[in-house]
């Protein structure tokens, strides 16, 4: 269907307020103009579909049939303009629809509960979706319209994808994980050198994890004995747990294991090995408005709210992510430091 012609939206409106009173001087009071500027629009819409409109007869003024048929349309038509006006302003102050995000399954549990909560509290009425996977999943998902952000670990993506860093945990430092009766158990620190000879259970392929190790292991001209890869991250933990041998995750997935004295995290101090967090998104994408307060929402936060409850002495209660330290409903994030965060330089895993 031909979509050319030419509908003057401001005339329609001025013959939509006389015909809804039939009356120009009520219109000329509604629309804050002149009685005879309004009779000008009238006779230009008039003229320009070679009808009449209204019949004018002494001081009586009704709708002819061609005026009663534009009518119906008008008053829709001034409805759905209404109604697009009210959306458009409302999406702007209040930002409403569905907010699809991605990121790795660790994050997911550890990372984003506390942020995603305190979102939710100064954004009642945006729906989150949640996706998990590895960090190359997530950029393909950001890449081809599944996501429309990812919070996933630092690499080398498509150029079509912007990156910046996670505010307030722009990285995630890399630790070796053993069972407590493990030779290097009681270690502060340990290189990753030293895992040579340890039989190594990583994170599969697209892990954020298992490419800044495995790029740190070339680079050093190390060979891991890796004899299990697994994309979860619970599963790795279960089966160092049961001495099946060791294991490099994050701090942020192990705070739990380490607390109860089910595994023990060493931290590898080999220089520049930790994971990067990035935002990504489409450079050319359409940014709802859901998507840019999500956005603006963590560009300030400068502390990281508590990812998990603090357990009392003795608590054999499972950790759930706190609520402390977040904004009230009312309040939003922390105010930014004058100096703002660092960036120091690190792994591109």
């Amino acid at each position: 269907m031909s979509m050319d012609f030419d509908l003057n939206l401001k005339q329609l409106k001025v013959f939509y307020y006389v015909a809804k009173d039939l009356s120009f001087t009520k219109a000329a009071q509604e629309l804050y103009v002149t009685q005879p500027a309004v009779a000008m629009q009238v006779d230009s819409l008039e003229k320009h579909y070679g009808v009449l409109l209204f019949n004018r007869k002494k001081r009586q003024l009704s709708l002819t049939e061609a005026g009663e048929a534009l009518y119906e349309y008008a008053a829709r038509i001034m409805q759905l303009a209404y109604e697009a006006h009210r959306t458009i302003l409302d999406m702007k102050q209040y930002p409403t629809g569905v907010l699809r995000l991605g990121t790795t399954k660790s994050w997911a549990r550890y990372l984003m509960p506390a942020y995603i909560l305190a979102f939710k509290r100064r954004y009642p009425d945006v729906q989150i979706e949640l996706a998990d996977g590895t960090s190359e999943d997530m950029a393909f998902s950001v890449l081809h319209g599944h996501n429309d952000v990812a919070i996933v670990a630092r690499m080398p993506f498509d150029a079509q994808l912007e990156n910046m860093p996670f505010p307030a945990h722009e990285r995630d430092q890399l630790v070796m994980v053993v069972h407590p009766k493990h030779r290097l158990a009681r270690r502060k620190k340990v290189l990753l050198a030293e895992l040579a000879n340890e039989k190594l259970l990583l994170r599969g392929r697209g892990s954020g994890i298992r490419e800044a190790v495995m790029q740190a292991a070339s680079e050093q001209g190390l060979e891991l004995d890796v004899v299990l890869e697994a994309g979860s991250a619970e599963f790795i933990k279960a089966m160092v747990a049961q001495g099946a041998g060791c294991s490099i995750l994050t701090t942020l997935s192990v705070e739990e294991e380490e607390r109860s004295g089910r595994l023990r995290s060493i931290p590898l101090s080999d220089p520049g090995l930790w994971l990067n967090i990035d935002l990504l998104v489409r450079r050319d994408g359409y940014r709802s408005n859901a998507v840019k307060a999500f956005l603006e929402f963590l560009s300030g936060w400068r502390e990281a709210p508590a990812p998990a409850v603090k357990l009392t002495k003795g608590a054999q209660r499972k950790a759930e992510p706190s609520v402390s330290g977040l904004p009230a409903p009312d309040d939003g994030p922390p105010a930014p430091s004058p100096a703002g965060p660092s960036h120091a330089a690190g792994s591109s895993g």
